[in-house]
Protein backbone atom coordinates (compact mmCIF):
# COMPACT_ATOMS: atom_id res chain seq x y z
CA UNK A 1 0.00 0.00 0.00
CA UNK A 2 3.06 2.22 0.92
CA UNK A 3 4.96 1.52 -2.47
CA UNK A 4 1.48 2.45 -4.24
CA UNK A 5 0.87 5.37 -2.53
CA UNK A 6 4.58 6.59 -2.86
CA UNK A 7 4.80 5.99 -6.85
CA UNK A 8 1.34 7.48 -7.27
CA UNK A 9 2.69 10.80 -5.51
CA UNK A 10 5.83 10.56 -7.87
CA UNK A 11 3.93 10.25 -11.14
CA UNK A 12 1.82 13.45 -9.80
CA UNK A 13 4.98 15.24 -8.76
CA UNK A 14 6.29 14.63 -12.10
CA UNK A 15 3.48 15.34 -13.99
CA UNK A 16 3.31 18.72 -11.94
CA UNK A 17 6.99 19.58 -12.21
CA UNK A 18 7.16 18.52 -16.19
CA UNK A 19 4.16 21.01 -16.75
CA UNK A 20 5.28 23.86 -14.68
CA UNK A 21 8.77 23.46 -16.40
CA UNK A 22 7.39 24.33 -19.83
CA UNK A 23 4.70 27.24 -18.34
CA UNK A 24 7.94 29.00 -16.43
CA UNK A 25 9.88 28.11 -19.14
CA UNK A 26 8.28 29.18 -22.70
CA UNK A 27 5.15 30.80 -21.11
CA UNK A 28 1.74 29.19 -21.33
CA UNK A 29 0.89 31.43 -23.98
CA UNK A 30 4.15 31.19 -26.08
CA UNK A 31 3.99 27.26 -25.71
CA UNK A 32 0.81 27.65 -27.20
CA UNK A 33 1.76 29.89 -30.05
CA UNK A 34 4.82 27.49 -31.12
CA UNK A 35 2.47 24.34 -30.41
CA UNK A 36 -0.21 25.90 -33.02
CA UNK A 37 2.20 26.42 -35.44
CA UNK A 38 3.45 23.13 -35.61
CA UNK A 39 2.82 20.47 -38.95
CA UNK A 40 -0.38 18.76 -37.63
CA UNK A 41 0.27 15.66 -40.25
CA UNK A 42 3.71 14.47 -38.60
CA UNK A 43 2.12 14.91 -34.88
CA UNK A 44 -0.75 12.26 -36.01
CA UNK A 45 1.97 10.09 -37.32
CA UNK A 46 3.65 10.33 -34.12
CA UNK A 47 0.44 9.37 -32.62
CA UNK A 48 0.43 6.95 -34.75
CA UNK A 49 3.27 5.28 -34.18
CA UNK A 50 2.20 5.14 -30.34
CA UNK A 51 -0.72 3.16 -31.29
CA UNK A 52 1.19 0.95 -33.62
CA UNK A 53 3.86 0.01 -30.60
CA UNK A 54 0.88 -0.64 -28.12
CA UNK A 55 -0.84 -2.98 -31.44
CA UNK A 56 2.56 -5.07 -31.61
CA UNK A 57 3.01 -5.63 -28.28
CA UNK A 58 -0.57 -7.29 -27.80
CA UNK A 59 0.29 -8.84 -30.99
CA UNK A 60 3.44 -9.88 -29.68
CA UNK A 61 1.76 -11.04 -26.64
CA UNK A 62 -0.97 -13.20 -28.19
CA UNK A 63 1.40 -15.42 -30.46
CA UNK A 64 3.75 -16.21 -27.87
CA UNK A 65 0.24 -17.23 -24.90
CA UNK A 66 -1.40 -18.67 -28.23
CA UNK A 67 1.54 -21.05 -28.47
CA UNK A 68 1.70 -21.90 -24.93
CA UNK A 69 -1.86 -21.61 -23.85
CA UNK A 70 -4.48 -21.14 -26.38
CA UNK A 71 -7.82 -19.75 -25.20
CA UNK A 72 -11.19 -18.27 -26.11
CA UNK A 73 -11.04 -14.36 -26.45
CA UNK A 74 -6.96 -14.13 -26.50
CA UNK A 75 -6.68 -10.97 -28.60
CA UNK A 76 -9.14 -9.30 -26.62
CA UNK A 77 -7.68 -10.39 -23.30
CA UNK A 78 -3.73 -10.06 -24.50
CA UNK A 79 -4.71 -5.99 -25.23
CA UNK A 80 -6.00 -5.62 -21.61
CA UNK A 81 -2.96 -7.35 -20.59
CA UNK A 82 -0.68 -5.49 -22.73
CA UNK A 83 -2.27 -2.34 -21.60
CA UNK A 84 -1.66 -2.75 -17.73
CA UNK A 85 1.82 -3.70 -18.37
CA UNK A 86 1.88 -0.31 -20.36
CA UNK A 87 0.22 1.40 -16.86
CA UNK A 88 2.07 -0.23 -14.55
CA UNK A 89 5.08 0.32 -16.14
CA UNK A 90 4.96 3.98 -15.93
CA UNK A 91 3.79 4.45 -12.36
CA UNK A 92 6.14 1.79 -10.89
CA UNK A 93 10.35 2.92 -10.70
CA UNK A 94 12.68 0.78 -13.26
CA UNK A 95 8.97 -0.27 -14.62
CA UNK A 96 9.10 -3.22 -12.34
CA UNK A 97 5.52 -2.96 -11.86
CA UNK A 98 4.45 -4.07 -15.30
CA UNK A 99 5.20 -7.75 -15.45
CA UNK A 100 3.77 -8.64 -11.56
CA UNK A 101 0.28 -7.01 -13.12
CA UNK A 102 0.32 -8.53 -16.17
CA UNK A 103 0.98 -12.17 -14.09
CA UNK A 104 -1.40 -11.18 -11.55
CA UNK A 105 -3.82 -10.37 -14.60
CA UNK A 106 -3.61 -13.29 -16.23
CA UNK A 107 -3.69 -15.89 -13.42
CA UNK A 108 -6.75 -14.26 -12.02
CA UNK A 109 -8.38 -14.60 -15.69
CA UNK A 110 -7.44 -18.32 -15.67
CA UNK A 111 -4.45 -19.01 -16.50
CA UNK A 112 -1.89 -20.62 -14.07
CA UNK A 113 1.07 -18.87 -12.80
CA UNK A 114 3.58 -21.32 -14.31
CA UNK A 115 1.78 -20.86 -17.40
CA UNK A 116 1.87 -16.66 -17.50
CA UNK A 117 5.46 -16.64 -15.98
CA UNK A 118 6.79 -19.25 -18.67
CA UNK A 119 4.70 -17.01 -21.48
CA UNK A 120 5.84 -13.31 -19.73
CA UNK A 121 9.52 -14.56 -19.21
CA UNK A 122 9.85 -15.61 -22.91
CA UNK A 123 8.41 -11.90 -23.89
CA UNK A 124 10.61 -10.62 -22.17
CA UNK A 125 13.81 -12.09 -23.05
CA UNK A 126 13.01 -11.93 -26.59
CA UNK A 127 12.18 -8.34 -26.12
CA UNK A 128 15.69 -7.73 -24.10
CA UNK A 129 17.99 -9.91 -26.56
CA UNK A 130 16.04 -7.46 -29.82
CA UNK A 131 16.97 -4.48 -28.28
CA UNK A 132 20.67 -5.47 -26.87
CA UNK A 133 20.79 -6.05 -31.22
CA UNK A 134 19.58 -2.69 -31.79
CA UNK A 135 21.78 -0.97 -29.63
CA UNK A 136 24.79 -3.04 -31.00
CA UNK A 137 24.07 -2.27 -34.91
CA UNK A 138 23.33 1.74 -33.90
CA UNK A 139 26.46 1.80 -31.69
CA UNK A 140 28.25 0.14 -34.70
CA UNK A 141 26.85 3.12 -37.03
CA UNK A 142 25.92 6.10 -34.86
CA UNK A 143 29.08 5.92 -31.70
CA UNK A 144 31.36 8.05 -33.47
CA UNK A 145 28.77 10.78 -34.50
CA UNK A 146 27.48 11.14 -31.02
CA UNK A 147 30.67 10.28 -29.39
CA UNK A 148 32.11 13.79 -31.20
CA UNK A 149 28.82 15.81 -29.88
CA UNK A 150 28.12 14.39 -26.22
CA UNK A 151 30.30 14.40 -23.43
CA UNK A 152 31.44 11.55 -21.57
CA UNK A 153 29.38 9.35 -24.24
CA UNK A 154 31.22 6.41 -24.54
CA UNK A 155 30.71 5.42 -20.53
CA UNK A 156 27.25 5.52 -21.03
CA UNK A 157 26.90 3.44 -23.77
CA UNK A 158 29.22 0.84 -22.08
CA UNK A 159 27.14 1.37 -18.46
CA UNK A 160 24.00 0.50 -20.12
CA UNK A 161 25.57 -2.53 -22.38
CA UNK A 162 26.35 -3.93 -19.37
CA UNK A 163 23.45 -3.17 -17.02
CA UNK A 164 21.32 -4.91 -20.71
CA UNK A 165 23.86 -8.10 -20.70
CA UNK A 166 23.51 -8.70 -16.98
CA UNK A 167 19.65 -8.39 -17.07
CA UNK A 168 19.53 -10.79 -20.19
CA UNK A 169 21.91 -13.70 -18.47
CA UNK A 170 20.25 -13.68 -14.93
CA UNK A 171 16.71 -14.29 -16.96
CA UNK A 172 17.76 -17.04 -19.08
CA UNK A 173 19.70 -18.38 -15.78
CA UNK A 174 16.86 -17.92 -13.71
CA UNK A 175 14.51 -19.70 -16.55
CA UNK A 176 16.78 -22.50 -17.18
CA UNK A 177 18.38 -23.33 -13.86
CA UNK A 178 15.75 -24.55 -11.06
CA UNK A 179 18.14 -25.26 -8.65
CA UNK A 180 18.91 -21.35 -8.70
CA UNK A 181 14.99 -20.55 -9.50
CA UNK A 182 14.76 -22.30 -6.09
CA UNK A 183 17.30 -20.63 -3.96
CA UNK A 184 16.27 -17.57 -4.70
CA UNK A 185 12.75 -18.35 -4.12
CA UNK A 186 13.68 -19.14 -0.74
CA UNK A 187 15.74 -15.91 0.14
CA UNK A 188 12.86 -14.06 -0.96
CA UNK A 189 10.39 -15.93 0.98
CA UNK A 190 12.47 -16.15 4.19
CA UNK A 191 12.66 -12.13 3.89
CA UNK A 192 9.03 -11.92 3.27
CA UNK A 193 8.33 -14.00 6.80
CA UNK A 194 11.09 -11.92 8.45
CA UNK A 195 9.43 -8.79 7.85
CA UNK A 196 5.82 -10.79 8.34
CA UNK A 197 4.68 -10.21 4.79
CA UNK A 198 3.53 -14.13 4.72
CA UNK A 199 3.01 -16.27 7.91
CA UNK A 200 3.39 -19.61 6.95
CA UNK A 201 6.46 -20.43 5.25
CA UNK A 202 6.78 -24.09 4.26
CA UNK A 203 2.87 -23.71 2.86
CA UNK A 204 3.79 -20.74 0.47
CA UNK A 205 7.10 -22.17 -0.37
CA UNK A 206 5.44 -25.51 -0.87
CA UNK A 207 2.85 -23.91 -3.13
CA UNK A 208 4.99 -22.18 -5.20
CA UNK A 209 7.84 -24.83 -5.81
CA UNK A 210 5.18 -26.71 -7.72
CA UNK A 211 3.94 -23.50 -9.91
CA UNK A 212 7.82 -23.41 -10.46
CA UNK A 213 8.25 -27.04 -11.55
CA UNK A 214 5.70 -26.20 -13.99
CA UNK A 215 7.11 -22.96 -15.01
CA UNK A 216 10.38 -24.88 -16.14
CA UNK A 217 8.59 -27.24 -18.16
CA UNK A 218 6.80 -25.01 -20.04
CA UNK A 219 9.71 -22.69 -20.68
CA UNK A 220 11.05 -25.84 -22.09
CA UNK A 221 8.33 -26.25 -24.04
CA UNK A 222 7.97 -22.82 -25.49
CA UNK A 223 12.07 -22.81 -26.20
CA UNK A 224 11.19 -25.29 -28.94
CA UNK A 225 9.58 -23.37 -30.65
CA UNK A 226 12.09 -21.71 -32.28
CA UNK A 227 10.10 -20.26 -35.25
CA UNK A 228 8.12 -18.12 -32.91
CA UNK A 229 10.75 -16.72 -31.29
CA UNK A 230 12.08 -15.59 -34.27
CA UNK A 231 8.65 -13.97 -35.91
CA UNK A 232 8.40 -12.54 -32.50
CA UNK A 233 11.94 -10.82 -32.28
CA UNK A 234 11.35 -9.60 -35.83
CA UNK A 235 7.61 -8.23 -35.06
CA UNK A 236 9.41 -6.23 -31.55
CA UNK A 237 11.99 -5.15 -33.87
CA UNK A 238 9.05 -3.45 -35.79
CA UNK A 239 7.58 -2.46 -32.45
CA UNK A 240 10.47 -0.81 -31.14
CA UNK A 241 11.40 1.40 -34.43
CA UNK A 242 8.04 2.47 -34.27
CA UNK A 243 8.40 3.65 -31.13
CA UNK A 244 12.17 5.16 -31.71
CA UNK A 245 10.63 7.16 -34.82
CA UNK A 246 8.51 9.24 -32.31
CA UNK A 247 11.14 12.06 -31.63
CA UNK A 248 11.56 12.59 -36.03
CA UNK A 249 8.08 12.98 -36.89
CA UNK A 250 8.19 15.61 -33.74
CA UNK A 251 11.43 16.85 -35.18
CA UNK A 252 9.55 17.26 -38.79
CA UNK A 253 6.87 18.45 -36.85
CA UNK A 254 8.90 22.04 -36.30
CA UNK A 255 9.59 21.79 -40.09
CA UNK A 256 13.19 20.79 -39.87
CA UNK A 257 14.40 18.24 -42.46
CA UNK A 258 18.24 18.05 -42.61
CA UNK A 259 18.80 15.20 -39.98
CA UNK A 260 18.07 11.82 -41.34
CA UNK A 261 15.36 9.23 -39.87
CA UNK A 262 18.26 6.57 -39.00
CA UNK A 263 20.18 9.01 -36.84
CA UNK A 264 17.23 10.45 -35.14
CA UNK A 265 16.28 6.42 -34.52
CA UNK A 266 19.47 5.83 -33.03
CA UNK A 267 19.17 9.10 -30.78
CA UNK A 268 16.30 7.87 -29.54
CA UNK A 269 18.14 4.30 -29.02
CA UNK A 270 20.47 6.31 -26.80
CA UNK A 271 18.03 8.06 -24.59
CA UNK A 272 15.89 4.72 -23.97
CA UNK A 273 18.95 2.90 -22.88
CA UNK A 274 19.97 6.30 -20.36
CA UNK A 275 16.69 6.49 -19.67
CA UNK A 276 17.25 2.65 -17.65
CA UNK A 277 19.67 3.90 -15.13
CA UNK A 278 17.06 6.23 -13.37
CA UNK A 279 15.02 4.86 -10.94
CA UNK A 280 12.10 6.95 -11.18
CA UNK A 281 8.71 5.81 -12.19
CA UNK A 282 9.22 7.07 -16.03
CA UNK A 283 12.45 7.66 -15.31
CA UNK A 284 11.20 11.57 -14.45
CA UNK A 285 13.30 14.48 -14.89
CA UNK A 286 15.99 12.07 -16.30
CA UNK A 287 14.18 11.22 -19.14
CA UNK A 288 13.42 15.24 -20.36
CA UNK A 289 17.49 15.70 -19.35
CA UNK A 290 18.24 13.37 -21.41
CA UNK A 291 15.96 14.19 -24.27
CA UNK A 292 17.64 17.95 -23.95
CA UNK A 293 21.26 16.64 -24.18
CA UNK A 294 20.92 13.96 -27.10
CA UNK A 295 18.25 15.81 -29.09
CA UNK A 296 19.37 19.56 -28.38
CA UNK A 297 21.92 18.23 -31.47
CA UNK A 298 18.93 18.30 -33.85
CA UNK A 299 16.65 20.95 -32.49
CA UNK A 300 16.74 24.75 -31.94
CA UNK A 301 17.03 26.36 -28.55
CA UNK A 302 13.30 27.71 -28.83
CA UNK A 303 11.96 24.72 -30.37
CA UNK A 304 13.32 22.12 -28.46
CA UNK A 305 11.38 22.64 -24.71
CA UNK A 306 7.98 22.06 -26.46
CA UNK A 307 9.30 19.13 -28.44
CA UNK A 308 10.38 17.60 -25.04
CA UNK A 309 6.66 18.10 -23.94
CA UNK A 310 5.13 16.71 -27.24
CA UNK A 311 7.37 13.14 -26.45
CA UNK A 312 6.42 13.13 -23.16
CA UNK A 313 2.87 13.53 -23.59
CA UNK A 314 2.95 10.82 -26.39
CA UNK A 315 5.28 8.23 -25.11
CA UNK A 316 4.82 8.46 -21.24
CA UNK A 317 1.35 10.19 -20.25
CA UNK A 318 -0.42 8.50 -23.12
CA UNK A 319 0.68 5.28 -21.20
CA UNK A 320 -0.88 5.94 -18.05
CA UNK A 321 -4.04 7.89 -19.55
CA UNK A 322 -4.80 4.99 -22.04
CA UNK A 323 -3.39 1.89 -19.71
CA UNK A 324 -5.74 3.16 -16.91
CA UNK A 325 -8.97 3.06 -19.26
CA UNK A 326 -8.15 -0.53 -20.38
CA UNK A 327 -7.29 -1.63 -16.74
CA UNK A 328 -11.34 -0.15 -15.97
CA UNK A 329 -13.11 -1.14 -18.78
CA UNK A 330 -12.61 -4.28 -19.91
CA UNK A 331 -13.82 -6.71 -17.51
CA UNK A 332 -11.93 -9.68 -16.43
CA UNK A 333 -12.61 -13.20 -18.04
CA UNK A 334 -11.74 -16.82 -17.13
CA UNK A 335 -9.37 -18.43 -19.79
CA UNK A 336 -10.58 -21.65 -21.41
CA UNK A 337 -7.73 -24.15 -22.38
CA UNK A 338 -10.66 -25.51 -24.51
CA UNK A 339 -12.13 -22.61 -25.90
CA UNK A 340 -11.11 -21.88 -29.74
Amino acid sequence: MKNKIFNSVVVVLSAFVFLSFFIFTNGLNNLGKQLRTLNIYWIVTAVLCIIIYWTFETVILYIITKTLYPSGHLLVKSLKVAMLGQFFSAVTPFQSGGQPAQLYSMSKNGIPVGFSGSILVTKFIIHQVTLTIYLIIVLFFKFSYFSSKINHFLYFCIFGFIINAIIILFTILFTVNSKTTNDILSLVLKFLKKIKIIKNLEFTHEKLEMELISFHENSAFIAKHIGMCIFTSILTFIQWTSYYAIPYCIYRSFGFNYADIWTMIAAQVFLKMFMSFIPLPGAAIGAEGGFYMIFGIFFSISSIVPAIFLWRIITYYSCIAVGSIFTLILPDEKYNGNDT
